[in-house]
């Protein structure tokens, strides 16, 4: 699905300056940087002298690899606008060495360390003191025990909603979209994963892509419930475009969406609604079959510090949420009020409480067939 809605693909919309980068089949070539912090490695450039990275949108803006520089390791920079699926995919069937680095949501990485596509890392050799708690420890990343991806960006899926129009509480319940005064105006993106797992979370799925058959059933039920009220399932741009234009007021999203929006002057905001959400991510991984791990190693070293999360928080690409608390300190106080980083002491148990890491549910199809049949309801 390259179509989707998610974060981690990159789609073109002629919406405000913040225009979605789309590089299909092109490299960047970037030079590369050294990271300030204690543990920083010798600026000699290691054997090979150059690390491979298929990475989502962001990585690619003006200043974000800078401070690698100093490394003097070259970044052949790849940005994918495909599917987690596709970039797990290039790593398995691309010779050793084609892509050293890849940024995949961290739902794919137990089935792509289990099928021997990622190199286990040692969590000693990364900031994650300077992490918040719950995402240093965040549980898609680890197998047997072992880390196979370090999450440096993330965010959540609520409900974004038209504060001129809906008050906080109006919101507080995903009750809302249920409301026959908002008929048609309910917009959701094309992904079936955060969609479902907030209506999951709405059922009193505290697990919500961990599903006995009734409670599966009872998931159904409520897309078939939720399937009048919506008047437009789209990509990224045709929904971000519409709620600009005024057409729809409420979608099933989050700061990704919304942060971006409100910054341009349109009046959106978001939360968690009581029942909880679901979040998105993007895990950094180095491949099994890398031929340079020292330099994949020093990569993900850098984009786990602040230097690098400052300036992703704030992408041009789309906001997102950083785990790196001295990123966060970096950022300006309205940024980080606008990425709800603005108490970092009370983060982890009250912000993250609610949320549900998005997983990939072993009935898979199931839930995409379900998917399918809303949208051709």
């Amino acid at each position: 699905m390259s179509n989707r809605e998610d974060p981690n693909v990159c789609s073109e919309t002629s919406w405000t300056r913040r225009q979605l980068l789309k590089t299909t089949g092109k490299g960047a070539l970037v030079g590369g940087a050294a990271l300030a912090t204690p543990w920083i490695w010798s600026k000699k450039a290691s054997a090979a002298g150059e690390v491979n990275v298929l990475a989502f949108g962001g990585y690619e803006e003006p200043g974000m690899l800078d401070g690698f520089k100093d490394s003097g390791i070259k970044v052949n920079l790849k940005i994918h606008d495909g599917s987690d699926e596709e970039m797990v995919a290039l790593i398995k069937s691309s010779p050793a060495g084609t892509f050293d680095i890849i940024t995949p949501t961290s739902a794919y990485v137990p089935r792509a360390a289990k099928d021997g596509l990622l190199m286990a890392m040692n969590p000693g050799d990364f900031p994650l003191g300077d992490y918040f708690d719950i995402i240093a420890k965040w549980p898609p990343c680890y197998v047997d025990d072992k880390m196979y991806g370090l999450i440096n960006r993330f965010g959540y899926y609520g409900i974004t909603y038209n504060h001129k129009k809906f008050s906080e509480s109006d919101v507080s319940s995903y009750s809302v979209l249920f409301d026959g005064a908002v008929k048609g105006r309910v917009a959701l993106f094309d992904w079936f994963l955060p969609n479902m797992g907030c209506m999951s979370k709405f059922n009193g799925n505290a697990m919500p892509y961990d599903l006995d058959d009734a409670a599966f059933k009872g998931l159904v039920d409520r897309m078939s419930g939720l399937r009048p009220q919506v008047g437009l399932v789209g990509n990224t741009s045709q929904v971000i475009q519409a709620m600009a234009g005024g057409s729809y007021d409420l979608a099933i999203a989050g700061e990704w969406v919304q942060a971006g929006m409100f910054d341009d002057g349109l009046p959106f905001k978001a939360l968690v609604p009581k029942e909880g959400g679901v979040t998105w991510d993007q895990a950094v991984c180095i491949a099994a079959n890398t031929p340079r791990k020292e330099n994949a190693i020093k990569f993900v070293q850098y984009v786990a510090g602040p230097e690098f999360q400052a300036k992703l928080a704030t992408a041009k690409t789309y906001y997102s949420m950083v785990p790196n608390k001295k990123a966060a300190e970096m950022l300006p106080a309205d940024k980080r009020e606008l990425l709800n980083l603005a108490d970092l002491d009370k983060f982890d148990e009250v912000f993250m409480a609610n949320l549900s890491p998005r997983k990939d549910p072993d009935n898979r199809q199931a839930w995409l067939d379900t998917w399918e049949n809303f949208k051709n309801a």
